[in-house]
């Protein structure tokens, strides 16, 4: 054999075993095909992850853009409802003016009232006013003179009705009168979470 064949054999021979050296003691180990398998299996688990995430990001992003459209919108509406609205500010403020004060006079009075029959109800609109700094917290209470169909005149006591406010407050609704009696004056009692009794009134019904 010639000497340059033998020279690249032996050549070729330690290179191969210093590849199998390097590999088996510096490269991570080889993969099995099951373990390539899984890999890939896992991959692909991860990419479709990912796809899916970005189209709920994406969902989100619009949800998010119509969201802020509608803040906008809702914006503008209410800028536009409190300008309608000012105009009926200034005529609560001048009503407030207005009207004759309370006879008894005090920091909280019962400006006005009216309450009329209504299918065996009492229709109430009583106005308050506050001259107090802060908040007034408490009920205002109906006591109704009337009579009942039998011809009987009695005065009933009507369940209590809560109120809070600053300095103005309309008190209106309807509540009912028990066993058909018909109200003739009602007594009006502004009363607050103590029990005292802070403005008093007495109004006539009507039918």
């Amino acid at each position: 054999m010639p000497r340059w064949l033998l020279w690249m054999s032996l050549g070729l021979v330690l290179g191969v075993v210093a590849v199998l050296y390097v590999q088996q003691n510096y490269l991570p180990e080889r993969l099995t095909p099951e373990e390539s398998a899984r890999l890939t299996d896992e991959l692909r688990r991860t990419q479709a992850s990912l796809q899916e995430t970005r189209a709920q990001l994406e969902t989100t992003r619009r949800e998010l853009d119509a969201s802020q459209q509608r803040v906008s919108t809702l914006t503008a509406d209410l800028a536009k409802a409190k300008a309608a609205l000012q105009p009926l500010i200034q005529d609560v403020q001048l009503l407030h003016e207005v009207l004759p004060p309370d006879p008894r006079g005090g920091d909280l009075q019962i400006r006005a009232g009216r309450f009329y029959n209504q299918d065996n109800q009492l229709a109430y609109h009583v106005v308050l006013t506050n001259r107090n700094k802060g908040a007034f917290r408490g009920n205002v209470r109906f006591t109704v003179e009337g009579r009942y169909p039998n011809g009987r005149v009695a005065s009933v006591d009507l369940d209590p009705i809560n109120v809070t406010f600053d300095r103005f407050q309309n008190v209106h609704g309807t509540i009912p009168l028990p066993d058909g009696l018909y109200a003739r004056q009602i007594t009006v009692r502004v009363v607050d979470n103590n029990d005292s009794t802070r403005a008093v009134r007495i109004i006539n019904a009507r039918s």
